[in-house]
Order: C-alpha cells, then structure tokens, then sequence
C-alpha cells in the first residue's frame, strides 16, 4: 500500500508554500518551519534532499536562505516525492522492469498498468497548476 510520509507531505507542503507567495522569492528555515508547524531540523533535511534533486537552490550560513530553482511547471508532484525518497510503488513487482513471476502471474499486467497510471498523475500535477487553483 502506498502511504505518503510525513516528509513527503511536508516537502509538497513546503514548496507550494514557497510557489505561492508573492513577497519576495528568497526564504529562511525559521520562518517556514513557524509558517507551516515543520520542525527546523525536519525541514533541513527536506530542504537537502530537494536540493541535491535542483528543485531548490539554498545558501548555507548564519542567514540561511532558499529558493525555487527550477520553473514551477517543471515541479511535479512525482519530483518532489521522488526527491524526498517516497515509495511510489503499489507493489514490490512494480519496482523492476522484469518480474521473476511474470510467466505465471495474472495480474502483474493489472499492476503495471496501474503503476504507469499513477505515476503520469503524479507527473500531471505541477507546482503551476497546484497553485493556479488554490
């Protein structure tokens, strides 16, 4: 079963915050940790892991600070999540190209199909679109 992670939400939380605001593109740590109920050294680690991903560009230091990197229509919710190290998988035999049982299982079809469904939905929903309709 696939179950969003606490990170994963904050790290999609996060960025449309960032998408979002109007009053000015450089953030801090302690003001979207404040903004959002994100503990800061959660928020660290989330902030690395996009960033290592170029979804972000951050300045480490006394006055630490963070930016959106790419487009925002280049941000998708499958970026993000597979930036932050989220399972997206329905099924352990989604994960391979080649499945062991695949001569003898009748639903490894289903589940491939499915896998490709929820990953293009994911791929669909971009920072651009997201924020266009809040």
């Amino acid at each position: 079963m696939i179950k969003l992670s606490r990170k994963g939400d904050y790290a999609i939380k996060t960025l449309i915050y960032m998408a979002n605001d109007d009053s000015g593109d450089i953030f801090k740590i302690a003001n979207i940790s404040k903004k959002l109920q994100i503990s800061e050294s959660l928020l660290r680690r989330i902030i690395s892991e996009l960033e290592k991903s170029w979804i972000i560009n951050t300045k480490k230091g006394r006055r630490w600070w963070i930016v959106i990197w790419k487009e925002l229509s280049e941000i998708s919710i499958f970026d993000i999540l597979s930036a932050t190290g989220e399972e997206l998988w329905i099924k352990n035999c989604t994960k391979w190209v080649y499945c062991e049982n695949q001569d003898f299982c009748d639903t490894s079809g289903i589940y491939n199909t499915l896998q490709k469904s929820f990953n293009w939905v994911l791929k669909l929903y971009t920072l651009d679109k997201i924020i266009k309709k809040s």
